[in-house]
């Protein structure tokens, strides 16, 4: 009887303490999608680069995260995310370089799809209701919209 009420305890235990860290765990499951331009300097005027990207953050606090030029030139990403008092940082553990097939890349399309180049740290999020996202960088900022699952 005694090591019934032992092992019975230890195992609510552990039952509760995991759905109590599920509940209050510091990720989530969500996909966000945005469709976005930005602006290129040049010397006479500037240039718009048409951006389309994905973010999706696993509920396991890995995410996975592409970007992509309208000419389908970009990167993809996986890596860790966390969140804290400071904001969203993701943490990339690999990289892949998005480029078609003999397409010979300008210096900014170069410069966009290296490897290395994208690790986001202190991101600032801030929810416009329900289906909306910014994340806000030192120089730069996203509008993501909530994708469907």
């Amino acid at each position: 009887m005694n090591k019934t009420m032992t092992i019975t305890s230890v195992l609510a235990g552990l039952a509760i303490g995991g759905v109590a860290a599920y509940v209050n765990s510091p990720t989530m499951n969500q996909n966000f999608e945005s469709h976005t331009q930005i602006v290129i300097p040049k010397r006479e005027g500037s240039e718009l680069v048409k951006m389309r990207a994905s973010l999706n953050l696993k509920r396991s606090g890995q995410y996975e995260l592409y970007f992509l030029t309208g000419n389908l030139v970009g990167f993809n990403t996986t890596g860790h995310y966390d969140f804290d008092s400071y904001g969203l940082s993701l943490m990339p553990i690999s990289a892949e370089q998005v480029v078609p097939e003999g397409k010979k890349l300008n210096i900014m399309e170069t410069m966009f799809s290296q490897r290395g180049m994208h690790s986001m740290e202190e991101l600032k999020v801030i929810r416009i209701g329900k289906e909306q996202t910014i994340l806000v960088a030192p120089r730069y900022s996203y509008l993501f919209v909530t994708a469907e699952q």
